[in-house]
This record gives C-alpha cells, sequence and structure tokens, in this order.
C-alpha cells in the first residue's frame, strides 16, 4: 500500500509499552524496557522510605513510602512480596540489606546468587493504590546520527536532556527527575464520518494492518505530543519546535494515546492534563502543497 498521499486515512500511534525509571537508574532496565521511540522528562514527587517503619514477615516486607516535602508530604503503607519464580528459594529474613540512596532501593546482599534490590520507584508504580503526579516539563527523541535508537542507558548523554537536567535540579530542588519511555505503535484507520466514533475506530483496528513505524511517523507523534502539552523546556530549547503539519505526512489527521493509567501516572503539563484514554488528535497532516 502506498501510504505517501492518504488523505482519506488517519494515523493513529499508540505508546504499547511504557517504563518509568530516574535517569540514573537507566542501565537497571530490562531489554524489553529499552525499546523505546520517544522519551518524556518529567517531575515526580520525592520518594523515600520511613527506615523506622520497616518490618519484615514471611511472606512480604512492610514499609511506609514518605510521597512529597515539606507542606505537600503524604505517607502510604506498602506490603511488598520479593518473592518470584526465579527465586523461590530467597528468604529476604536472613540476609542484610542496604540503603543505597541516589536509585532509592533497598538492597539485600550475601545471597549466593547475587544482590536482590527493591526499587522504591518501581515498587511504589506497582503497588500503591494512588496515581502518581507526573508533570511533563519536556518530551524528545533519541538516536544515534545514522538513525539507529540510542539505548536507554546512554539516553544522559544527550545534549539537550543534560541541561534540562540541570535546569530543574536548580528549579525544582523540591521534586524527582524521572524518565517516562515510550514504545509505540501505528496503523492507518480510514475516515468515515458517523457519530459512533468508538465503535467505527474498533473495527478500522481490526481491519487495518499496523504499519511500519518510521522516522517520519515518530517525528509526527513527538510533534502532536509537543503541541498538545506545550512543555516549558520544550520552548526554552527549542522556540520553533516543529508543528505537527511540517512534516509532510499526508494523512487526513494524526490520533495519539498514551494510556499512562497503566501505570498509575496522573500525566500532566502546565498547560494540560491528560484524561484516561485520551486521544490526542491533530488534523493538520494534510499538504497544502
Amino acid at each position: 500500500m502506498n501510504t505517501k498521499y492518504m488523505p482519506d486515512y488517519g494515523l493513529q500511534t499508540w505508546a504499547y509499552h511504557l517504563s518509568m525509571s530516574y535517569p540514573f537508574d537507566l542501565d537497571y532496565l530490562s531489554p524489553d524496557d529499552r525499546r523505546y521511540n520517544i522519551y518524556v522528562a518529567t517531575l515526580i514527587p520525592k520518594l523515600n522510605i520511613d527506615e523506622d517503619s520497616i518490618q519484615f514477615f514471611e511472606d512480604y516486607i512492610r514499609f511506609d513510602v514518605i510521597v512529597g516535602t515539606g507542606e505537600h508530604t503524604s505517607r502510604e503503607t506498602l506490603d511488598i512480596s520479593i518473592f518470584s519464580d526465579d527465586m523461590p528459594e530467597f528468604d529476604h529474613r536472613k540476609f542484610e540489606f542496604k540503603y543505597e540512596k541516589p536509585r532509592k532501593a533497598m538492597v539485600f546482599t550475601g545471597w549466593e546468587k547475587g544482590p536482590v534490590e527493591l526499587n522504591l520507584l518501581h515498587v511504589y508504580l506497582e503497588e500503591s493504590k494512588y496515581y502518581l503526579d507526573t508533570e511533563i516539563v519536556y518530551i524528545g527523541q533519541a538516536f544515534r546520527e545514522n538513525g539507529e535508537r540510542l539505548p536507554a542507558e546512554e539516553l544522559m548523554s544527550d545534549p539537550t536532556l543534560q541541561k534540562v537536567e540541570a535546569y530543574l535540579l536548580r528549579e525544582y530542588p523540591e521534586k524527582d527527575l524521572a524518565l517516562l519511555l515510550l514504545e509505540f505503535k501505528s496503523q492507518l484507520l480510514e475516515e468515515v464520518d458517523s457519530k459512533d466514533e468508538d465503535l467505527l475506530e474498533l473495527q478500522e483496528i481490526t481491519k487495518n494492518p499496523s504499519l511500519e513505524l518510521n522516522n517520519q511517523i515518530i517525528d509526527a507523534t513527538e510533534a502532536a505530543l509537543i503541541n498538545h502539552f506545550k512543555p516549558e523546556y520544550n520552548e526554552k530549547f527549542n522556540n520553533g519546535f516543529s508543528r505537527v503539519e511540517d512534516h509532510g505526512l499526508h494523512y487526513h489527521s494524526i490520533t495519539v494515546q498514551v494510556h499512562p493509567d497503566i501505570m498509575g501516572l496522573k500525566l500532566f503539563s502546565k498547560e494540560k492534563t491528560y484524561l484516561s484514554n485520551e486521544r490526542i488528535v491533530s488534523s493538520h497532516l494534510l499538504s497544502k502543497k
């Protein structure tokens, strides 16, 4: 199918794989968490374990997580099981542990198979009953000069992201910088007039094949996200950041979905709050040439 000129079709992209990590923790991501197209720099409340609250039980560990700082502090008790299929014989009560403050983790040492780590951010996202306030401050993508993806653990060498981090550490000392990594898929949706848009979209999703994701589609997805959220640091470092219509895609529109609720994130910027399952729609893709 020649998709260069598709004025009767919309382009849909959606994040089907999401992960979040502190910048200094990127090398701890699993291989599956390194397959991203777009990264989102976010500000989140500081998370800390109340060391005096830790209790060890046979099947789990209980501790309080302190969320935020100063007047905006809250507290939540979590019961965390560290058993898994690949380490059923590990007994957390028999080993010493230490805190790794920069990574905010509990690390158990002395086990013959190596250290066992409880990463606080990952545990909180999985176990908390509350959504984590996640403010978008910058959206970008990282590729090498010849176009292949930059491994997640090398992302912090990106000069623009280094500038963003420096500004954030100075201007928002009460918050932490976390990176939301997004991997997208894409496909065509035929534009049909109907009042039942959800039903028609579902029909088109089931019958239209996925498109091969390319740099042009990623560029348009990034532009749609930036134009929707208008992150403050995209404007500071890219005063002329591109509009969706500048990418020369000959589709009727682009629809982008992120689904942050899957990870328990309340995603917002100073300009916009993302609602659960919201569609970010830009209808300016048709070339005027």
